[in-house]
């Protein structure tokens, strides 16, 4: 496992999203102004931010989105130039990103895609078992409290919020992943839907992979460790700390950090 080093990033974006918009970021504005973060293998970091902040931006330029250009900065992952990589690249290098909005793919059964995916990536590819590895395809969905015929069914095609979400957490937990970008998981689940998402981000965390989960909301925190929580405005971190942080910020909202 290995480091993500993010320094003195600099990120305009060339095709705003809504969000982005509302924000007041037009085509070329700057959103990401000189972030610097850190985040050692096997740990957790939390971003949190107002609407508008950057985090999502964060996550997309991390995975290369052709929207977001890197103006200055780099990231690196060990010894990865990610700033240098195509997106397919760094996702074999093992770093994966959950969308905040997964798009649905017709004709592509879940169960093909990761049995593809797993098998092309896989370093000892002659020893791949199909059957071993669609059994545990089978076991993480009962785990999520997913119908096996959500694993026939095109990927996300017809899924609800809240199913998109649990299947962005399917694919990282079966997938080669040793850093992963969450983007905004808890939003659109329910309670018990959440349970079951962090109950399965433990795993991953148990297994060495260092994760960034990118939230509004200090709930999931409730049942996944943070190392570090962090509060991203205006493209910039302007605090870091411990969980408190968060609990600070569900109880009292950003203005103390944001106008201090």
């Amino acid at each position: 496992m290995s480091t993500l080093t993010i320094k003195n990033l600099h990120v305009t974006l060339e095709s705003p999203g809504t969000t982005a918009l509302r924000a007041g970021y037009g085509a070329g504005k700057p959103i990401l102004n000189g972030i610097n973060l850190t985040l050692p293998k096997g740990k957790t970091h939390v971003i949190m931010g107002p609407n508008g902040s950057g985090k999502s931006t964060l996550g997309n330029t991390i995975l290369r989105h052709p929207n977001c250009k890197i103006v200055k900065g780099t990231i690196a992952f060990g010894k990865n130039k990610l700033s240098s990589m195509k997106t397919d690249e760094i996702a074999r290098a093992g770093v994966l990103l959950a969308l905040q909005h997964p798009q649905a793919v017709s004709g592509v059964s879940v169960t093909n895609l990761l049995t593809i995916a797993v098998r092309k990536f896989s370093e000892k590819p002659k020893n791949f078992k199909m059957a071993h590895f669609r059994n545990d395809i089978k076991d993480t969905a009962k785990a999520l409290h997913m119908p096996d015929e959500f694993l026939s069914r095109s990927l996300n095609d017809g899924f609800s919020g809240g199913e998109k979400k649990k299947m962005e957490i399917l694919q990282l937990s079966l997938l080669p992943a040793k850093c992963v970008i969450i983007d905004e998981i808890d939003s659109g689940l329910d309670i018990d839907a959440l349970k079951l998402v962090a109950k399965q981000i433990t795993k991953l965390r148990a297994r060495g992979v260092s994760i960034i989960i990118i939230t509004h909301y200090n709930r999931i925190l409730r049942w996944i460790k943070a190392d570090r929580v962090h509060i991203l405005h205006k493209g910039k971190i302007i605090e870091s700390g411990t969980e408190a942080l968060a609990k600070d910020i569900e109880k009292n909202g950003y203005s103390e950090y944001i106008d201090a």
